[in-house]
């Protein structure tokens, strides 16, 4: 893993990736400081609300992000193509959802375009150095597609933030994740942790099922950018428990 510092208050680390054939990573953490002021633990009145079992209907196609570490390109391009965002401003941005092609394209130049504003050492065309979910956020919003992004520090803010739309989120990505069971589950190994970190990488978080006996149970649902044979057709499952350890780790969550 690389670090170094942007500028004051900002941090940036790429993870080193072990590269599995049609599996791409890709995504590195931009730590901004400024980001504190944007947190969803800040809202009283929302933190106050209860929690319930959700699920957003992704409306476009599950893409596939192929050879490239564009997965922050293809995670956010999921999120606008998610309900209730996909009604909202997804479906004037957009391609035909149905258009996996279409799709992967304009996932690719939300990348690119991303890779400017990241600050990391190289941009694509031609360096495909990875990105982050801060640049993607920050490239919509300069657009005038998204009008801003929250983020989340803790689990429950996490599912509180789920409970209005799909949630982007970055995380280590272990050796075990790339093989989930016939459930979809990507955690179901309790020995996950040992087998060590691949890369980063972005995911779209679209549903939790909530266990009320035990909340760190609840099961989360993500649509992942490696095709529709991958998973449970394009998708993966986690536990709660496991999001929370990830998050020792991994403090960048964040919704549009």
């Amino acid at each position: 893993m690389f670090h170094g510092l942007l500028e004051t208050g900002q941090l940036y680390l790429k993870f080193d990736e072990a590269v599995h054939e049609g599996m791409r990573l890709g995504r590195n953490m931009w730590l901004d400081g400024r980001s504190l002021a944007h947190m969803v633990e800040n809202d009283v009145r929302e933190m106050g609300k209860s929690l319930n079992s959700c699920q957003w209907e992704r409306v476009l196609t599950v893409l596939d992000q192929g050879q490239l570490g564009s997965c922050t390109g293809n995670a956010g391009t999921g999120a606008l193509g998610t309900q209730p965002f996909y009604d909202a401003v997804g479906s004037t941005v957009l391609p035909d959802p149905n258009d996996e092609a279409a799709a992967e394209q304009f996932a690719v130049q939300l990348y690119a375009a991303a890779t400017v504003v990241d600050g990391y050492p190289g941009t694509y065309p031609p360096d495909d150095t990875g990105s982050s979910g801060l640049a993607i956020c920050k490239v919509l919003k300069s657009r005038g597609t998204i009008g801003g992004y929250r983020w989340a520090r803790t689990a429950y803010g996490f599912l509180r933030l789920l409970q209005n739309g799909p949630v982007l989120q970055g995380m280590p990505w272990y050796q075990a994740f790339f093989t989930p069971d016939r459930q979809g589950f990507i955690d179901s190994d309790p020995h996950w942790p040992s087998s060590g970190v691949a890369g980063g990488h972005e995911v779209e978080a679209v549903a939790v099922e909530l266990d009320t006996t035990d909340a760190f149970n609840s099961v989360i649902t993500y649509v992942n950018s490696w095709g529709s044979n991958w998973g449970d057709s394009g998708r993966f499952r986690m536990r709660l428990r496991t999001y929370e350890q990830l998050n020792g780790v991994d403090l960048k969550q964040y919704r549009m």
